[in-house]
Formats: structure tokens, sequence, C-alpha cells
């Protein structure tokens, strides 16, 4: 038991003994230094202007409606006259018709949007999809 507690206090000590030294270590300031090449401002440079001349990227768009082709074309002329200011566009993709409007970069983008279309399409989905650049 005697032993016991020694083992206890010479542990302790030593943990008093390490808590100053790593509180210090913790607050010493430091000062980071970024160094570039010009080889990798050019190949930024470069796909930069490739990013530029793609016709489409990966976004979002918002999906009102899937089903037959009259109903789709229907939805979609309603949808043109409630917000005539959001691109429309029907897809085909076996057996059915989709109805998707929009071209969001961003999810939050089209979380923001899908807010206010779901006032009139309680139905509305946002889908990851292809958009216009």
């Amino acid at each position: 038991m005697l032993i016991l507690n020694k083992k206890i206090v010479f542990f302790s000590i030593f943990l008093l003994a390490l808590f100053p030294v790593i509180s210090f270590a913790q607050q010493t300031e430091g000062v980071v230094k970024i160094e570039t090449s010009a080889k990798i401002d050019e190949t930024v440079a470069k796909k930069k202007q490739f990013n530029k001349s793609l016709k489409t990227i990966q976004g979002y768009k918002i999906q009102l409606f899937y089903g037959n082709e009259k109903n789709s074309y229907k939805i979609k002329d309603e949808f043109k006259a409630l917000f005539p200011g959001i691109k429309t566009k029907i897809v085909f993709s076996s057996p059915q018709w989709k109805v998707q409007v929009g071209n969001y970069r961003t999810r939050l983008e089209a979380d923001r949007q899908v807010v206010e279309i779901k006032k009139e399409y309680p139905g509305a989905i946002v889908i990851a999809s292809e958009i216009d650049n």
C-alpha cells in the first residue's frame, strides 16, 4: 500500500512539473510563409481558362414533376406563367417525362429557391444535375 501511494505521489509531481511546459508550448505564435513557383501559377491559370470553356458543369436543378408527356407540358406552361425568370426544361428518361427548372451552382441556392416553389408545387425536390455554365 505504501508503494502504491509513493507511485501516485511521484506521478502527481511529474504531471505538475510537466503542466507549465505544455501550457507554455501552446502560447507561442508562428509565421506561415507560402512560396509558390511560376509553374504552379501558370497551371492554375490554364485550369481556370479550361473551366471557362466548359458548356456544362455539375450543379443542381429543381424537379417539379415526373409522369406523362401531356401533364409535363402543362406543368411547364403553368410554371413559366408563375415564375417567368426561371429557366424550365422537359427531360425524357424512359418511361417518364420530367419537368426540371433552374440552374443552381450550389445546393444552398437551390434549397433557397425550392422553398418558394414548394408554395405552388409541394412535390418539388432538389436534384443534382448538369447545368449550363
